[in-house]
């Protein structure tokens, strides 16, 4: 069947020469590498024992029908070398959001009047190919490490929706000290603080029910090696960008059968011994996972999209622009603050190559109260820098106000010399959209313990449900909050149990269980109820002398 090629889903390479044996692999810096087709075809060619196991995105020239081509290395090395099929292969089906102009500003890389938009519908093409997908993920994990804005703008989100971290909460004593176990054995308030970064970063993360038991993750295991089992279950998060595929069924995305695990591991410098066997310095994992083993958390996607998109995603571009505004601005003030020596000299060559040697004896820089002494043959004027006028670049504040907008975040967070002049009232106008933000980020981390908690249960058999809560996201007057709280006891409104467990998650009490503080406050008194709280008739103290409260009244604190 002739077909048309469009873009390589995916290729697995595999080569003889690159294995001493299963459990000797060859180094990693001793095998060959490619990153681009044209290394893949020279590699192909050169290493007879290479072979490649390439899946194809294909059309059919008459049928114009989609389909995936198997092809092994003699058909792949055909199409690539074929002039015409290259050229369309080339072809990028890709939205063309510049996330980083160096060295190609050729069409496609998002410039004026270049925007990518769909003409036929449906999820294919509406969703990131496998191939931009890493591109955005790599793209938006080096802006983190190394673009500053970018970096302040994901700790933000972290912080003010993960906070100090949550509190899980149950009537039933026996499923909620099962899931306190569980938490610990996981370390699970670590891997939370993980996951609420990766979410931002890549715009999706997962966690992987580990099967049969396992206490940690092994694939591939070596011949000898021992899988630990544990007691509770496992759960790991898993960096996505491992994943390669995920199948479905083609009509409905939210039906997984397997996610394809396809990468290769952190390679490590030293080795060890296990049971007689050497431990591999690194692995390459191909692996299918069920789909029922991944809780898959994905954000900033349409309902037919399998992949999450970075919250850095729309901001790529424009953090890439701003890198260089100031980059560019800071060169400019180097070389207008840098000067010159015009040095006239009327004499021969030899007078001149005198000079030279003299001066490169003291230096580029004379120190001060240097006296040059000379004859009216020499002339020396100092020069200065010329060039365009200094002065505040509007090309920042639009780059800065485009990253801010795309990840909802106000100017002022970011600490810069455009935060100043606000008022505390437009600072707190502003905080509220981005808290709403916020809330919806926490929404998905309320789903993940929910999930978690729901999947503990089941292994255990249990029948129960819990209650997360994780910290306010604009801290408010915890006095005016607890005098409503009173307020709302006292008028029987809520019972004096739910009003100590939201007094004691005011207070960021996180061990606290009202069957034990009533025991001991019964042992106290004898009472079998504590008092009722009054606010009206029992008005709380704040220690502030009369003078501390006029000097806040006057500060307008």
């Amino acid at each position: 069947m002739a077909t048309e090629q469009m873009k390589p889903a995916s290729a697995v390479i595999r080569a003889k020469s690159f294995l001493e044996d299963d459990a000797h692999p060859v180094p990693l810096s001793d095998r060959p590498s490619v990153g681009s087709m044209a290394e893949l075809v020279a590699l192909l060619e050169a290493d007879e024992n290479a072979d490649i196991d390439a899946r194809v995105l294909a059309v059919h020239p008459e049928t114009g029908k989609l389909g995936v081509r198997k092809l092994g290395r003699t058909e792949f090395l055909q199409e690539a070398k074929n002039p015409e099929r290259s050229a369309r292969a080339q072809q990028k089906l890709r939205e063309a959001d510049a996330f980083g102009t160096d060295g190609d500003v050729s069409a496609g890389v998002g410039l004026v009047g270049e925007d990518y938009i769909p003409l036929l519908g449906g999820p294919f093409y509406r969703q990131l190919y496998q191939a931009d997908y890493m591109r955005q993920a790599n793209a938006a994990y080096y802006a983190w490490n190394h673009d500053p804005f970018a970096h302040q703008a994901l700790n933000i989100k972290r912080d003010f929706t993960f906070g100090r971290g949550y509190r899980v909460d149950s009537e039933n004593h026996a499923a909620l000290a099962l899931w306190r176990a569980f938490e610990k054995a996981n370390d699970l308030t670590r891997q939370m603080w993980q996951f609420s970064l990766e979410l931002s970063l890549y715009g999706e993360s997962m966690f992987w029910k580990l099967p049969n038991g396992d206490a940690k993750i092994v694939q591939r295991p070596y011949p000898g090696q021992v899988i630990p089992k544990a007691l509770l279950p496992r759960v790991r998060v898993i960096d996505p960008t491992v994943m390669w595929d995920i199948i479905t069924d083609p009509e409905d995305i939210s039906s997984v059968q397997y996610y394809v695990w396809l990468a290769p591991t952190q390679y490590q410098v030293f080795s060890g011994i296990e049971k007689g066997k050497s431990i591999p310095s690194s692995k390459f994992i191909f692996q299918q996972i069920p789909g029922d083993q991944i809780n898959h958390y994905k954000v900033n996607v349409v309902s037919n999209e399998k992949r999450g998109r970075s919250d850095l995603f729309p901001a790529l571009g424009y953090l890439k622009r701003l890198r260089d505004t100031i980059n560019y601005e800071i060169i400019r003030q180097q070389k207008q603050s840098a000067f010159g020596i015009d040095t006239t000299i009327r004499g021969s060559q030899a007078d001149i190559d005198n000079y030279i040697s003299e001066q490169q004896s003291l230096g580029s820089i004379a120190p001060a109260g240097s006296e040059f002494v000379h004859t009216d043959a020499i002339e020396r004027k100092y020069l200065a820098p010329e060039g365009g006028k200094g002065g505040s670049s509007s090309s920042f504040e639009w780059c800065l106000s485009a990253v801010a907008s795309a990840l909802n975040i106000p100017i002022s967070y970011f600490g810069t010399h455009l935060s100043g002049g606000q008022t505390r009232a437009s600072a707190i106008v502003a905080t509220e959209p981005v808290a709403k933000s916020f809330e919806m980020r926490q929404a998905i981390y309320e789903r993940v313990i929910h999930d978690l908690w729901d999947y503990v249960m089941d292994w255990a058999g249990i029948k129960a449900e819990c209650e997360v809560t994780f910290p306010d996201i604009i801290t408010q007057d915890r006095s005016a909050k607890l005098k409503d709280l009173a307020v709302a006891q006292s008028q029987g409104w809520i019972s004096r149990r739910t009003a100590a467990i939201i007094a004691a998650k005011e207070f960021g009490d996180t061990t606290f269980e009202w069957d034990s503080e009533k025991a001991e406050m019964d042992s106290q008194d004898g009472s079998s109820e504590p008092p009722a709280l009054n606010p009206l008739t029992s008005p709380a103290k704040s220690g502030l002398s009369s003078e501390d409260k006029r000097e806040i009244k006057r500060q307008n604190v």
